[in-house]
């Protein structure tokens, strides 16, 4: 019998303050279909969409630097280096996100774009930061002639 791939089954993510990190993804990741799981260790935050889930994780001592970036030891300033992606199937979608979270007081990073990939295809994606400066893109894959939105450089 042939094994299974493995699977991604979970992302930990480490945060400086668990309450306040709670405040943010209650309201940003549900957006996303992400549920809150129920659980009474203080010491996790997690959130589920399906098989995959997303763990919240207070440092001790605080690593994170609260309010300033995290900055790439390979020192560079674009802040979706280290992200997480969320693909959805439309361009449509991914405007409905950012404007439901920005009804719900949450800015992205950059907005609704257009970004071209190495092949003949391009992808439209938003982002935003929570408050630990953990980056999360919302995209979709799209024919270059599909969409007409302004070019991330």
């Amino acid at each position: 019998m042939r094994a299974s791939p493995p699977t991604l089954a979970h992302v930990n993510l480490e945060v400086s303050d668990l309450e306040r990190a709670k405040r943010f993804h209650d309201l940003f990741l549900p957006v996303l279909g992400f549920h809150l799981v129920p659980i009474t260790d203080a010491v996790w935050l997690g959130y589920r969409r399906g098989r995959m889930t997303l763990w919240f994780t207070e440092s001790h001592p605080k690593r994170t630097r609260l309010g300033r970036p995290r900055v790439p030891t390979t020192g560079a300033t674009d802040p979706i280096s280290n992200h997480l992606g969320f693909r959805v199937a439309t361009a449509a979608q991914v405007r409905t996100i950012e404007r439901t979270l920005q009804n719900k007081g949450i800015a992205p990073v950059y907005g609704f774009s257009k970004v071209p990939t190495a092949g003949r295809t391009w992808y439209v994606s938003a982002a935003w930061r929570d408050p630990d400066n953990n980056v999360f893109e919302v995209y979709a894959s799209v024919s270059q002639a599909r969409v007409q939105v302004r070019h991330r450089s």
